[in-house]
């Protein structure tokens, strides 16, 4: 074996030893120890590896950036939203960047330059957006967008020294009927060439994956167990724009766009807690939940989220959500897939009035129809198996 050889095992060698200390999360005492969440546990760790090989891996080399999707139906981390489908390419500050494509149909497109990730050695910092509201297109629907450190004419984004990530978000409607965006990135200012790896080089990615994998894991359980102390459980506070609540972390994680509530709901198999709300007039509004892991729950198998377009508003102006264990036969169920405990985000996109603060209750699952209002319709196995079969077409259509 020669010493290049020799490096290459030991740099492979080093970056196993080191995934195992992300183990720790599943070993923690302050996080539930009931057995589902014992199940998702590696699961959960297994798909931000499966990012984070794209992340600093497959798709780093900043000369040559490709859009790649570091979320799906089946790894969630960190909230993923299930009407989203989320972009990033690696970028470098010096260089000069070609954005293309056309705007599609969905309620939001949205751009973003950043350096860092959710984490606490290497935090986010937001630089620009660009929301598709002010995307400036072609009569076909194209666009494109210049990312660079010198002004251009039309669609421009400034790019800082230290620059490190474009990310794009697409939030859908109809999983079905919207027409997706179509986005490429290519470097404009000079071709690079081919890439030509080397061993050092893998060996630094490698160390990037394993560091992301054990900080990811833990900063998400931090951050659950932190709201859960600060807000108590089967609450939501008043919406706030990224940033605008001290003790959450939008201001390194939103969408500029957004206003958002986040509470920890805690029930059992016998209970539900209703989550009701007068949606105001917004471009998009959803609410989701996760379990403990803050990670959704596949979307194509069990309904995790209610956007405006899906949900069923009551004759009184107000949206109902239940989050329950059991189907209740009602609309806007919310399938907690068996954990006691977990976490609820809503979101509300450009609301043209304050986005109002989601009052909470929990009631006994037995009594639930005298908790709703006489006129609430009923959802039968077959229609919730239909809307569920729906979903998983248009997840099959988003991620394929």
């Amino acid at each position: 074996m020669n010493d290049a050889t020799a490096t290459s095992a030991e740099a492979w060698e080093a970056f196993c030893e080191s995934l195992k200390k992300a183990s720790a999360v599943l070993r923690r005492t302050d996080m539930p120890t009931d057995a589902q969440h014992a199940a998702a546990g590696p699961r959960y760790l297994a798909g931000i590896l499966d990012s984070a090989l794209d992340m600093y891996l497959h798709a780093a080399d900043r000369d040559r950036p490709v859009l790649f999707t570091y979320f799906n139906n089946w790894k969630g981390w960190g909230l993923a939203n299930p009407d989203g489908h989320y972009l990033r390419a690696r970028l470098r500050g010096d260089a000069t960047y070609r954005v293309w494509g056309k705007r599609g149909t969905v309620p939001y497109l949205g751009f973003e330059l950043s350096r860092g990730i959710w984490s606490y050695t290497r935090p986010t910092r937001i630089d620009r957006s660009l929301s598709g509201r002010d995307l400036q297109l072609g009569p076909d629907g194209s666009f494109e967008i210049v990312l660079g450190a010198q002004p251009q004419p039309g669609n421009w984004l400034q790019l800082e020294p230290d620059v490190e990530w474009l990310h794009v978000r697409q939030f859908y409607h109809d999983w079905v009927q919207d027409e997706p965006p179509r986005v490429f990135i290519e470097r404009v200012d000079q071709d690079p060439g081919a890439a030509e790896p080397s061993v050092a080089g893998i060996a630094e990615r490698l160390r990037d994956v394993a560091w992301f994998v054990e900080e990811e894991s833990r900063l998400w359980a931090d951050y659950c167990l932190h709201m859960r102390s600060v807000l108590g459980v089967n609450v939501m506070p008043q919406p706030t724009t990224p940033g605008g609540n001290e003790d959450d972390m939008t201001a390194a994680s939103g969408a500029p766009e957004n206003q958002y509530s986040q509470g920890y709901y805690r029930i059992d198999a016998d209970s539900a807690l209703l989550v009701e709300f007068e949606p105001p007039r917004a471009a998009y509004w959803n609410l989701q939940i996760s379990p403990m892991w803050y990670e959704s729950l596949d979307s194509s198998r069990r309904i995790q989220s209610w956007n405006d377009r899906q949900a069923h508003v009551g004759s009184d102006g107000v949206f109902r959500a239940v989050l329950a264990h059991r189907d209740p036969g009602v609309p806007n169920w919310l399938d907690t897939g068996g954990f006691d405990e977990g976490v609820m985000l809503c979101r509300f996109q450009f609301p043209e009035r304050a986005a109002p603060q989601p009052r909470t209750r929990v009631v006994p699952l037995a009594r639930l129809a005298q908790e709703l209002p006489a006129d609430t319709p009923r959802v039968s196995p077959d229609e919730r198996r239909r809307d569920i079969a729906r979903r998983r077409h248009g997840l099959a259509m988003r991620f394929r």
